[in-house]
Protein backbone atom coordinates (compact mmCIF):
# COMPACT_ATOMS: atom_id res chain seq x y z
CA UNK A 1 0.00 0.00 0.00
CA UNK A 2 1.41 3.38 -1.37
CA UNK A 3 2.11 5.56 2.54
CA UNK A 4 0.41 8.74 2.43
CA UNK A 5 1.96 12.06 1.91
CA UNK A 6 3.24 14.61 4.31
CA UNK A 7 4.07 18.05 3.83
CA UNK A 8 6.56 19.46 7.02
CA UNK A 9 6.27 22.75 6.88
CA UNK A 10 8.76 25.56 8.35
CA UNK A 11 10.41 21.79 9.01
CA UNK A 12 14.33 22.87 10.13
CA UNK A 13 16.31 19.74 10.67
CA UNK A 14 13.92 17.06 10.95
CA UNK A 15 12.90 16.07 14.31
CA UNK A 16 9.12 16.34 14.06
CA UNK A 17 9.46 15.07 10.34
CA UNK A 18 11.41 11.82 11.42
CA UNK A 19 8.55 10.99 14.06
CA UNK A 20 5.87 10.93 11.20
CA UNK A 21 7.86 8.58 8.60
CA UNK A 22 7.89 6.19 12.27
CA UNK A 23 4.31 6.67 12.02
CA UNK A 24 3.74 5.86 8.40
CA UNK A 25 3.92 8.96 6.48
CA UNK A 26 6.14 9.42 3.42
CA UNK A 27 7.87 13.14 3.96
CA UNK A 28 8.37 16.36 2.27
CA UNK A 29 10.47 19.17 4.01
CA UNK A 30 9.99 22.79 3.04
CA UNK A 31 11.86 25.67 5.20
CA UNK A 32 13.66 29.24 3.91
CA UNK A 33 16.94 28.02 4.95
CA UNK A 34 19.30 25.32 3.48
CA UNK A 35 18.56 22.00 5.68
CA UNK A 36 21.17 19.45 4.60
CA UNK A 37 21.16 17.66 7.52
CA UNK A 38 17.37 16.68 6.82
CA UNK A 39 16.54 12.95 6.50
CA UNK A 40 14.02 13.26 4.32
CA UNK A 41 12.69 14.99 0.94
CA UNK A 42 13.87 18.67 0.94
CA UNK A 43 12.03 21.85 -0.74
CA UNK A 44 14.31 25.14 0.38
CA UNK A 45 11.20 27.74 -0.43
CA UNK A 46 8.96 29.91 1.95
CA UNK A 47 6.26 28.49 3.90
CA UNK A 48 4.06 30.95 3.43
CA UNK A 49 3.97 30.45 -0.40
CA UNK A 50 4.43 27.00 -0.90
CA UNK A 51 1.80 25.59 -2.88
CA UNK A 52 -0.10 22.81 -0.37
CA UNK A 53 -1.85 20.52 -3.05
CA UNK A 54 -0.72 17.00 -3.31
CA UNK A 55 -0.62 16.02 -0.15
CA UNK A 56 -2.72 13.60 2.68
CA UNK A 57 -1.34 15.77 5.60
CA UNK A 58 0.30 18.90 6.51
CA UNK A 59 2.27 19.46 9.67
CA UNK A 60 3.88 22.91 10.12
CA UNK A 61 5.97 24.40 13.36
CA UNK A 62 5.76 28.37 12.45
CA UNK A 63 9.20 30.01 14.40
CA UNK A 64 8.52 30.27 17.99
CA UNK A 65 11.02 32.90 18.95
CA UNK A 66 8.38 35.74 19.49
CA UNK A 67 6.83 33.05 22.41
CA UNK A 68 9.27 31.41 23.89
CA UNK A 69 10.18 32.14 27.33
CA UNK A 70 14.10 33.04 25.98
CA UNK A 71 12.90 35.83 23.56
CA UNK A 72 14.50 38.58 25.57
CA UNK A 73 17.58 36.65 26.93
CA UNK A 74 20.55 37.15 25.36
CA UNK A 75 20.08 37.83 21.27
CA UNK A 76 16.74 36.38 20.95
CA UNK A 77 15.61 39.91 21.81
CA UNK A 78 12.46 41.07 19.53
CA UNK A 79 12.45 41.07 15.55
CA UNK A 80 10.79 37.45 15.54
CA UNK A 81 8.01 36.91 13.10
CA UNK A 82 4.49 35.99 14.01
CA UNK A 83 3.32 33.61 11.82
CA UNK A 84 0.83 31.40 13.90
CA UNK A 85 -2.44 32.86 12.19
CA UNK A 86 -1.23 33.84 9.18
CA UNK A 87 0.38 29.93 9.34
CA UNK A 88 -3.34 28.51 10.01
CA UNK A 89 -5.13 30.34 7.62
CA UNK A 90 -3.12 28.82 4.88
CA UNK A 91 -3.96 25.46 6.49
CA UNK A 92 -7.58 25.98 6.91
CA UNK A 93 -7.95 27.14 3.86
CA UNK A 94 -5.87 23.94 2.16
CA UNK A 95 -8.71 21.48 2.69
CA UNK A 96 -5.83 19.07 4.13
CA UNK A 97 -6.06 17.65 7.37
CA UNK A 98 -3.17 19.40 9.57
CA UNK A 99 -1.25 19.57 12.89
CA UNK A 100 0.36 23.29 13.59
CA UNK A 101 2.84 22.99 16.61
CA UNK A 102 4.79 25.90 18.88
CA UNK A 103 5.64 26.46 22.00
CA UNK A 104 3.60 27.59 25.43
CA UNK A 105 2.52 31.13 25.27
CA UNK A 106 1.85 30.87 21.47
CA UNK A 107 -1.45 31.68 20.06
CA UNK A 108 -2.19 28.12 19.34
CA UNK A 109 -5.73 26.34 20.20
CA UNK A 110 -3.79 23.40 22.66
CA UNK A 111 -5.28 20.55 21.49
CA UNK A 112 -2.54 18.42 22.63
CA UNK A 113 0.00 19.20 24.97
CA UNK A 114 3.08 16.58 25.13
CA UNK A 115 6.17 16.08 27.15
CA UNK A 116 9.21 14.04 27.00
CA UNK A 117 7.98 12.52 30.33
CA UNK A 118 4.78 11.27 28.80
CA UNK A 119 7.25 8.87 26.50
CA UNK A 120 10.28 8.48 28.64
CA UNK A 121 11.96 10.36 27.03
CA UNK A 122 15.26 10.23 29.19
CA UNK A 123 19.69 10.04 29.84
CA UNK A 124 21.40 9.29 32.91
CA UNK A 125 18.29 9.67 35.24
CA UNK A 126 17.63 13.08 34.11
CA UNK A 127 13.96 13.70 32.20
CA UNK A 128 13.20 15.61 29.56
CA UNK A 129 10.20 18.20 30.11
CA UNK A 130 9.50 19.78 26.93
CA UNK A 131 5.79 21.06 26.74
CA UNK A 132 4.50 21.54 23.19
CA UNK A 133 1.31 22.96 22.12
CA UNK A 134 -0.51 21.06 19.20
CA UNK A 135 -3.97 22.54 17.35
CA UNK A 136 -5.52 20.27 14.86
CA UNK A 137 -8.10 20.48 12.48
CA UNK A 138 -10.00 18.81 14.91
CA UNK A 139 -8.26 15.29 14.33
CA UNK A 140 -8.79 14.35 18.23
CA UNK A 141 -6.24 13.04 20.28
CA UNK A 142 -6.30 11.54 23.69
CA UNK A 143 -3.35 13.34 25.49
CA UNK A 144 -1.00 11.10 27.71
CA UNK A 145 -0.64 12.54 31.00
CA UNK A 146 2.67 14.10 32.16
CA UNK A 147 5.05 12.10 34.17
CA UNK A 148 7.13 14.36 36.27
CA UNK A 149 9.21 12.46 38.89
CA UNK A 150 13.01 12.89 38.32
CA UNK A 151 15.84 15.69 38.07
CA UNK A 152 14.08 17.78 34.91
CA UNK A 153 16.09 18.59 31.48
CA UNK A 154 14.86 21.66 29.52
CA UNK A 155 15.57 22.11 26.01
CA UNK A 156 16.10 25.42 25.27
CA UNK A 157 16.62 28.14 22.20
CA UNK A 158 18.61 30.52 24.63
CA UNK A 159 20.47 30.53 28.04
CA UNK A 160 17.32 30.44 29.97
CA UNK A 161 17.72 29.37 33.81
CA UNK A 162 15.83 28.57 36.62
CA UNK A 163 16.13 27.24 40.32
CA UNK A 164 15.74 23.26 39.87
CA UNK A 165 17.96 21.06 38.60
CA UNK A 166 18.18 21.38 35.19
CA UNK A 167 19.59 19.80 32.09
CA UNK A 168 19.73 22.29 29.69
CA UNK A 169 19.89 21.95 25.55
CA UNK A 170 21.17 25.56 24.11
CA UNK A 171 21.83 26.63 21.16
CA UNK A 172 25.76 26.94 21.72
CA UNK A 173 26.19 24.87 25.00
CA UNK A 174 28.27 22.72 26.38
CA UNK A 175 28.95 20.91 30.12
CA UNK A 176 27.53 18.19 32.08
CA UNK A 177 24.52 17.31 34.25
CA UNK A 178 24.71 18.29 38.05
CA UNK A 179 22.95 20.13 40.73
CA UNK A 180 23.73 23.69 40.60
CA UNK A 181 20.46 25.73 41.59
CA UNK A 182 20.51 27.60 38.10
CA UNK A 183 21.22 24.79 35.91
CA UNK A 184 23.47 23.62 33.73
CA UNK A 185 24.30 23.32 30.17
CA UNK A 186 23.53 20.18 28.46
CA UNK A 187 26.84 18.60 26.35
CA UNK A 188 25.61 17.86 22.20
CA UNK A 189 25.82 14.06 22.85
CA UNK A 190 23.65 14.37 26.31
CA UNK A 191 20.70 16.52 23.89
CA UNK A 192 20.97 14.40 21.09
CA UNK A 193 20.67 11.09 23.73
CA UNK A 194 17.40 12.97 25.72
CA UNK A 195 15.60 14.00 22.29
CA UNK A 196 16.37 11.05 20.70
CA UNK A 197 17.79 12.63 17.99
CA UNK A 198 21.49 11.63 16.25
CA UNK A 199 22.06 13.88 13.08
CA UNK A 200 21.60 17.27 14.19
CA UNK A 201 24.20 20.09 15.51
CA UNK A 202 23.86 21.92 18.95
CA UNK A 203 22.17 24.73 17.58
CA UNK A 204 19.10 22.71 15.51
CA UNK A 205 18.53 20.78 18.56
CA UNK A 206 17.66 23.28 20.16
CA UNK A 207 14.80 23.98 17.65
CA UNK A 208 13.68 20.39 17.52
CA UNK A 209 10.60 18.49 18.21
CA UNK A 210 10.81 14.69 20.09
CA UNK A 211 10.43 12.82 17.05
CA UNK A 212 8.64 10.28 19.79
CA UNK A 213 5.76 13.48 19.81
CA UNK A 214 5.13 13.20 16.46
CA UNK A 215 5.63 9.74 16.21
CA UNK A 216 2.12 9.57 18.44
CA UNK A 217 0.26 11.93 17.00
CA UNK A 218 1.45 10.24 13.07
CA UNK A 219 0.12 7.39 14.81
CA UNK A 220 -3.84 8.99 15.19
CA UNK A 221 -3.07 10.82 11.92
CA UNK A 222 -2.63 7.86 10.10
CA UNK A 223 -6.06 6.06 11.51
CA UNK A 224 -8.25 9.45 11.42
CA UNK A 225 -6.85 9.54 7.33
CA UNK A 226 -7.81 5.47 7.40
CA UNK A 227 -11.00 6.41 8.71
CA UNK A 228 -11.80 9.14 5.91
CA UNK A 229 -10.83 6.38 3.25
CA UNK A 230 -13.01 3.97 4.73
Amino acid sequence: MTRPRLLDLFCGAGGAAVGYHRAGFDIVGVDIRPQPRYPFEFIQADAMTVPLGGYDAIHASPPCQAYSATRTIWNNRGGHPDLVDATRERLEASGTPWVMENVNGAPVVPHIILCGTMFGLTHDDWELRRHRLFETDGLFILTPECRHNGPVSGVYGGHARDRRRTLGVYGHGSGNPGGSPKGTTASIAQAKAIMGIDWMTCAEISQAIPPAYTEYIGARLMDYLKQRAA
